[in-house]
């Protein structure tokens, strides 16, 4: 079968894999319909983060069961399913504790994640533990379906965060997860804000926030048009790099939640005006208890298929990345980008 590689040569690559196998009776193997390019994708591809030789990229996937193990019983040949990639051991103390988002893995190096440092889903066949497999409703849409991933880590992070209807949302950033924030903030009934550069991206946001702004006009004006008075209890960095951004705009009080993925990014914090100003950050790791939540809410809120805005087949990676890429700012997307979230077809 093809499948999309990062190879040693530090760059996606479309190869030839054995096609897998179920080989265990607890296994079930899944006929991929879509998959999406997270964004973490795109910080190994950028160099932000490190990619690992020779794994198959890919861990956002939904398709069909074609073949299950003689234990598996909650599964038959045909179900619609969605794919958990975070495969924790159950072993380790982390496991053992119940802190399964914080598993290091038998060997002590690290949760097994496919896609990022086992073999993923840019390919057209995938091979699970039952455990790691989630049955979906014929109701739900695949488009919606293959954002039940992305959901369970915005949800796991509101969870984190303590996020209430009183709550005053501000997101930096309206790429899929930015706007996945914004979705789950409205639902919550919380007023919510976002910013973007990108023209195209904005207009999504203002249809999922309650204001949606340039970066440059997230300004103490337009703020008190929307909340009278004072800022935000909620700050939630989306873009990875927007640490000052979120001090200036996080209350009294407040939680700021560092989202985003750039490995490489540092900023300086002063412990003392977290101290005296009681402001919380929030670092949540993995999802926890959240993905049956996602796929729950995902058949519930039809319009999160509309953040798949471009479909590929994986002959066509480069086209892929490139329309989500193009000319990529050091803060962002490129202004040109007409996506939002692009998947991979089988």
């Amino acid at each position: 079968m093809k499948a999309l590689v990062w190879s040693e040569k530090n760059r996606l690559e479309l190869c030839e894999r054995e096609e897998p196998q179920c080989s265990g009776q607890d296994e079930i193997k899944v006929k991929i319909e879509l998959s999406g390019i997270c964004g973490t994708d795109l910080a190994v591809i950028t160099g932000k983060e490190p990619g690992i030789p020779d794994v198959i990229r890919g861990h956002e996937a939904v398709g069909t069961v074609i073949q299950i193990g003689s234990e598996v019983t909650r599964f038959k040949v045909g179900d619609r399913v969605v794919i958990d990639p975070n495969q924790s051991c159950g072993q380790c103390r982390f496991c053992q504790k119940g802190q399964l988002h914080l598993c290091i893995g038998l060997d002590g190096q690290g949760m097994s994640i496919a896609g990022l440092n086992t073999q993923g889903m840019f390919a057209p066949y995938f091979v699970s533990k039952e455990q790691f497999v989630h049955k979906l409703a014929d109701s739900v849409s695949w488009e919606a379906a293959v954002l039940i991933e992305p959901l369970a880590c915005v949800l796991h992070n509101f969870k984190e965060a303590q996020v209430t209807e009183r709550d005053r949302v501000l997101v930096l950033g309206s790429g899929p997860m930015g706007l996945l924030c914004q979705i789950v903030s409205k639902h919550l009934g919380c007023v919510t804000m976002a910013s973007e550069c990108n023209p195209y991206r904005l207009s999504l946001a203002s249809r999922f926030s309650d204001d949606a702004v340039l970066p440059n006009e997230l300004q103490q004006s337009r703020v008190n048009k929307l909340l009278g008075e004072g800022k935000f209890d909620v700050v939630i960095d989306t873009v990875g790099n927007q640490m000052a951004a979120a001090e200036q705009w996080v209350e009294r009080g407040g939680r700021i939640i560092p989202f985003g993925i750039y490995g490489k990014y540092e900023y300086t914090i002063h412990p003392t005006h977290y101290t005296q100003n009681a402001v919380k950050l929030i670092g949540a790791g993995e999802y926890l208890g959240t993905f049956e939540k996602a796929v729950q809410f995902a058949t519930d809120h039809s319009e999160l298929s509309s953040l798949v805005t471009s479909k590929h087949n994986l002959e066509h990676y480069e086209t892929a990345i490139h329309e989500l890429l193009g000319d990529r700012l050091e803060n962002g997307v490129s202004l040109e980008s007409q996506s939002i979230k692009t998947v991979f077809v089988f």
